[in-house]
């Protein structure tokens, strides 16, 4: 949950809206939850990952505590770090993130090139510019039409067609979103289906 908005709303500090987050759970739902608090998302997906259910792990936005949390982490534990850069890495002895915090930019971009030693460079100290979306917009929409009984007429299938192009445009247009593919599936009686993909950009929604 984005918690810096939360918190005016709580009137609580990070840490206190993510007890309360877990007892509601644990109250309401009978889950037992793992959380991670932190700076930015990457520490805090990286926090929660190493917390077990029903507790949580809190990373103050000291530099101190970003280091005492990421330092001695594994290098692949860092997002966005393979298998095959991991033993990249390893191989030239940098074993842990606080390794690759400390070696020279240029090292890591004859290691991995330039695009990678850029990202890891501001993972390992802690830098992560992902944005909290709380309403983030949809991978994928979809609109569908039943008929009543098997209808074999070709004109009714593109009559039923074009309203539900239609909504589905109209839908990205109030959204902002620009379609890359469009997906046609036909389901049969028997539980079967058809489909059909277009997978080429499309310039109009």
């Amino acid at each position: 949950m984005p918690s810096a908005r939360a918190l005016p709303y709580w009137k609580r500090d990070a840490r206190s809206v993510t007890e309360l987050v877990q007892l509601r759970a644990l109250a309401f739902l009978g889950l037992r939850s793992s959380a991670g608090v932190a700076p930015n998302r990457m520490l805090a997906a990286m926090a929660c990952a190493l917390t077990g259910p029903g507790r949580r792990t809190v990373i103050d936005d000291s530099p101190e505590a970003i280091s005492a949390f990421l330092r001695p982490r594994p290098v692949r534990e860092l997002p966005g770090v393979g298998a095959k850069a991991a033993a990249t890495l390893t191989e030239y002895g940098l074993h842990t993130v606080g390794d690759v915090a400390d070696v020279p930019q240029l090292t890591l971009q004859r290691l991995l090139g330039a695009r990678a030693e850029r990202a890891l460079h501001e993972r390992a100290r802690g830098r992560d510019a992902t944005v909290v979306d709380p309403a983030p917009a949809s991978a994928s929409i979809s609109a569908e039409h039943r008929f009543a009984r098997d209808e074999l007429d070709p004109a009714q299938h593109r009559n039923t067609l074009l309203p539900l192009a239609d909504h589905l445009g109209a839908r990205l247009r109030h959204s902002g979103q620009i379609a890359a593919g469009l997906t046609c599936t036909v389901r049969y009686a028997d539980h079967s289906s058809t489909r059909r993909p277009a997978l080429h950009p499309l310039m109009e929604p």
